[in-house]
């Protein structure tokens, strides 16, 4: 299904874009440090001596060699980091999709601030009659539980994830080893939980499919008039244009054109949304 692209998802998607290219400038960085590091193999001198002008530098107080240790398992490391921070920005962008449900009357006030992520895809399937693909949901809510691991078990496999992964529909494990090399299918309680390259890759990928379903469920079941009223605001708000100027259904028309062309919103209903504004 086409997307809305309306305000706060352009704003999502250029922070996942951020985030996304974020990750890989420093595991790529890493990489290249690493190799850029293997021209002063054996040296006894420091890091800060060899490349003083490198802002931090001080705090890598190490030798070549031993610096390259640590930045050969970088990828760990940044695994551990990236995979939180897209279900973060995954998370916030479901809160604001249940406030506009909340707005349009589909939920109750105050789901959308109660909301975590492991029930924002639930409510939203609920508020819109629909269903996620089940093998992305299963890979969302595994990572899930792969980073309260991290965070609550000392990076420990959990009994939940270890029950969450035991109920994985068919066809999850083939769809996540495409993109990661090792697979939490065979943890036991206890087990280390690892974050690597293809985990951080994951997260991206699935959250990028889950968010484009929330925005289908969005265009089902959210009042036209509410579409109308989020792209008169962003008429006002971005653009500058007061929903009174004379030019200011010209300008609506073209941004439903641009952002909002699965809709099909009419100029009628733009019309009548201006005269809300005014």
């Amino acid at each position: 299904m086409a997307v809305v692209r309306y305000a706060l998802y352009r704003a999502y998607e250029a922070d996942r874009v951020e985030a996304s290219n974020a990750m890989m400038a420093l595991l790529a960085g890493a990489q290249l440090a690493s190799h850029l590091l293997k021209l002063t193999e054996g040296s006894s001198r420091l890091l800060p001596e060899v490349f003083p002008s490198v802002a931090h530098i001080r705090r890598f107080n190490l030798t070549s060699e031993a610096a390259n240790e640590i930045l050969s398992s970088a990828e760990t490391h940044l695994g551990a980091m990236g995979v939180p921070y897209a279900l973060a920005i995954h998370e916030d962008y479901l809160k604001s999709a249940l406030s506009l449900l909340e707005r349009g009357g589909v939920v109750r006030r105050g789901t959308a601030e109660r909301s975590r992520l492991a029930t924002q895809h639930r409510l939203i399937a609920e508020a819109s009659g629909t269903s996620f693909d089940v093998t992305s949901l299963a890979q969302l809510e595994t990572l899930r539980h792969m980073r309260n691991c991290l965070i609550h078990a000392g990076g420990r496999a959990s009994s939940a994830l270890v029950s969450q992964v035991a109920t994985w529909p068919d066809g999850t494990e083939a769809a996540w080893s495409k993109l990661s090399a090792s697979s939490p299918a065979h943890l036991a309680v206890g087990d280390p939980v690892e974050f690597a390259h293809g985990e951080m890759i994951l997260a991206l990928a699935v959250t990028k499919v889950l968010d484009r379903e929330v925005n289908g469920m969005l265009q089902g079941c959210l009042p036209r008039d509410l579409w109308c009223d989020i792209l008169v605001e962003e008429l006002r708000d971005s653009n500058r244009t007061s929903p009174r100027a004379p030019d200011a259904l010209r300008k609506a028309r073209g941004i439903a054109r641009h952002h909002y062309g699965p809709l099909g919103l009419t100029e009628a209903e733009l019309w009548s949304a201006l005269n809300r504004a005014s």
